[in-house]
C-alpha cells in the first residue's frame, strides 16, 4: 500500500493551529496507545506532560492515582476526570487519516453539565425524602383500614389519604416544572386557544368537585378564541391547581366559579369561592405570595398554588388573590393576551359570575 508523502513543517504548522483554535484539546494515539501527537490546550486542560511515545492510558492511570490502569476500550466508551474545581471528559475515536491505525482522543470541559447533573441528583434526593413521609402515611392508612376500620375513619380515611396522595402529585409537579423550566426556550412556546383550555380543565375538575359536594361553574361566553403563547399543558396545570384549591377548600354546598375577562392586553381568569378567605388575606390588600401556605398544613395546603405563581411568571403573567366580599377568595390569573380585542366580550361573563355569587350568597 502506498501512501502520500508526510506533511510539510507549513502543514503542520497549520493543522497545530487550527487544533489551539478548538474549544477542546485533542491527543493523536497510535495503533499501540501511545501518544503520536498533541494540541497544547490537551496538555493544559490535563495539566500533563503529553510527550511523543508515551503510553496515554498508563499517563493517565497515574496522573490521576487511578486504582487500575485503564483498558484499551474505556477510553472509546469515555470517562470522566477531575482537575481541581475542572471536569474533564476523555472520549476516544478512530482517526479518519487513510491508513491510520490509531485514534484521536478527545478532551472537553464539562464542568457546567456535571455540576447541573449533580444539582438534579442533589434535587432527586431531596424530591425522594419529601415523598417519604406522605408514602408511608398512605400505607399506614390502607394498612389500618384492613385491621380496623374505626380507627381508620378517626385518622381521616379516604379523605386524608386524597389529601396525602395530592401533595405527593404536587411536589412531582413542582420537580417536573423545575427540571424543564431551566431548559426552555422561544421556540418552544405555541399559541393555543385560552377558552378552549379553560372548558377541558373544567370538565377534568367535576369528578373532584362532584365527590367535595361543590358545584363548579363556568361562565364563558361564545366568542371567539382568546389566544395566548406558551407551553400549554404549563399554563393548563397552573389554572387547575387554582381551581382545585378553590374546590378543596370550599365547604359542601357551596359553589366555585370560574370566568374570563379582559384587562389591558392581557386575559385574566378569575377563580372566586366562598371558602371563607386565604390565612393573611384582609380585606383591601393582595397576596401574590403563596410560599407560606405550604407550611400550613402537612398536606402542603397552598402548593399548588406556588407552582402556580412559577408557571404564570415564566409566561409573563401573574397571580394574586383578594377577599371577593362574598365570603371567599377571588383568584385572578393573568397572562399576556395575543388578541386582546376579542376578549372584551368574555367580561360580561364575569360580571354574571359575580351577581350570581351574590345571589348564591343571599339564598
Amino acid at each position: 500500500m502506498e501512501f502520500g508523502p508526510p506533511p510539510s513543517d507549513d502543514e503542520t504548522r497549520r493543522m497545530r493551529a487550527r487544533l489551539a483554535g478548538l474549544p477542546c484539546g485533542i491527543v493523536a494515539l497510535g495503533a499501540a496507545g501511545e501518544v503520536v501527537d498533541a494540541s497544547a490546550r490537551a496538555s493544559a486542560m490535563l495539566r500533563m506532560p503529553l510527550t511523543v511515545g508515551t503510553d496515554f492510558a498508563e499517563a493517565l492511570s497515574e496522573r490521576f492515582d487511578m486504582t487500575e490502569v485503564l483498558r484499551p476500550g474505556d477510553l472509546a466508551r469515555g470517562i470522566d476526570v477531575r482537575v481541581d474545581e475542572t471536569t474533564l471528559w476523555l472520549q476516544a475515536g478512530p482517526t479518519s487519516a487513510a491508513g491510520a491505525a490509531g485514534s484521536v482522543v478527545a478532551v472537553s470541559d464539562v464542568t457546567s453539565f456535571a455540576a447541573a447533573l449533580d444539582e438534579r441528583a442533589m434535587s432527586l434526593r431531596f424530591l425522594l425524602h419529601d415523598l417519604r413521609s406522605p408514602l408511608n402515611s398512605i400505607s399506614a392508612l390502607t394498612q389500618l383500614d384492613a385491621t380496623d376500620s374505626d380507627a381508620f375513619e378517626r385518622c381521616g380515611g379516604m379523605q386524608q389519604i386524597t389529601q396525602l396522595a395530592h401533595y405527593v402529585l404536587s411536589l412531582g409537579e413542582q420537580f417536573i416544572f423545575t427540571s424543564v423550566a431551566e431548559h426552555l426556550h422561544a421556540r418552544d412556546f405555541k399559541r393555543f386557544d385560552l377558552r378552549v383550555t379553560v372548558r377541558q380543565i373544567i370538565s377534568q375538575l367535576e369528578v373532584t368537585a362532584l365527590y367535595c359536594g361543590v358545584a363548579l361553574q363556568l361562565w364563558l361566553s361564545d366568542s371567539s378564541p382568546i389566544w395566548v403563547s406558551g407551553m400549554r399543558n404549563f399554563v393548563a396545570r397552573a389554572i387547575q391547581n387554582v381551581i382545585d384549591n378553590a374546590v378543596r377548600a370550599s365547604p359542601s354546598g357551596e359553589a366555585v366559579t370560574v370566568s374570563l375577562r379582559r384587562a389591558d392586553g392581557f386575559v385574566e381568569v378569575l377563580v372566586n369561592d366562598r371558602a371563607g378567605g386565604l390565612p393573611g388575606l384582609t380585606e383591601g390588600t393582595r397576596l401574590t405570595d403563596f410560599e407560606g401556605l405550604g407550611r400550613k398544613t402537612a398536606t402542603g395546603f397552598g402548593l399548588g398554588l406556588k407552582l402556580a405563581v412559577q408557571i404564570v411568571d415564566l409566561h409573563g403573567g401573574s397571580l394574586y388573590a383578594e377577599l371577593n366580599g362574598f365570603g371567599g377568595t377571588l383568584f385572578v390569573l393573568r397572562l399576556p393576551c395575543l388578541n386582546p380585542g376579542a376578549a372584551r366580550s368574555a367580561t360580561a361573563s364575569f360580571v354574571d359570575a359575580d351577581r350570581a355569587l351574590h345571589e348564591a350568597r343571599r339564598v
